[in-house]
């Protein structure tokens, strides 16, 4: 990939903390569909642990990329975890930061999120909304609507909020996404999409695809909505790819300078 130009004015390092190169080069084509004309993107996989799939996965993922992510602070703008998990590369990746700008006066602000996160908050920005009720007292209230979170892996759900409709698994490895077969990988997916659906009482509007290897499976996704909420409403579902969301949000937060 060609390097940062005079037109880019700011840089993203985008992490894939597995050792999956499938993985990483399929986020390539969907970041640059986002069409950040002035944002360079670049790409880290890490060195070893093949697949993520358990909360000690994720520590040990991160032990092993931190000595080699933390020398780029400098190098780059922004950095996307892309682990469907609370990774701890994020806060250490953070850290650095907040190191490096004690050190160095008027340090360029840097920026750091996983892609849970993004969707996450992404999501809630789409379901989550105030609206007066229309009785006496005109008092304000919450819509009803939910956002669920479609895993791979044997993960489950636990636990709930207001706006937190459930977990649901496909079954599958990060790495098992691009290694079955497409169309069980694609049935497993629409298979677990419909079941999210089906297990909540309140209307699903947002679903997030949790994990970095479902970028590009949206339709899959789709097909279960569809399924579970007939055509129409199943169309209405917003999608949620975590990459995307998280490269947004950085991008958003570069320009903006927050």
């Amino acid at each position: 990939m060609a390097g940062p130009n005079d037109n880019h004015r700011f840089s993203v390092l985008i992490i894939n903390p597995n050792t999956s190169t499938h993985m990483t080069n399929a986020l390539k084509p969907i970041l640059e569909s986002l069409d950040y004309a002035d944002i360079y993107f670049n790409y880290f996989t890490a060195p070893s642990m093949p697949s993520i799939n358990s909360g000690e996965d994720s520590i040990t993922s991160a032990l092993h990329c931190r000595p080699f992510v933390e020398p780029l602070v400098p190098k780059y703008d922004a950095f996307l975890v892309a682990c469907y998990s609370a990774h701890p590369l994020v806060g250490m990746l953070k850290e650095a930061i907040t190191e490096k700008d004690s050190t160095i006066p008027e340090y360029r602000k840097k920026y750091v999120t996983g892609i849970f996160e993004a969707s996450v908050l992404t999501s809630l920005s789409l379901v989550s909304s105030f609206h007066l009720m229309g009785d006496a007292n005109l008092h304000k209230a919450q819509s009803r609507d939910t956002f669920g979170i479609m895993i791979v892996n044997s993960g489950g759900g636990g636990g709930s909020t207001a706006r937190f409709a459930g977990v649901e698994t496909t079954g599958l490895t990060a790495s098992e996404l691009h290694t079955a077969p497409a169309e069980e990988v694609s049935r497993r997916i629409s298979d677990a999409t419909e079941r999210l659906i089906k297990s909540t009482s309140h209307p699903v509007s947002a679903i997030c695809m949790g994990c970095a290897g479902m970028a590009g499976m949206e339709e899959a996704v789709r097909d279960g909505c569809i399924r579970a909420y007939g055509e129409r409403q199943g169309r209405r579902v917003r999608i949620v790819d975590g990459v995307v969301a998280g490269a947004g949000m950085l991008v958003t937060a570069c320009k903006a300078g927050f």
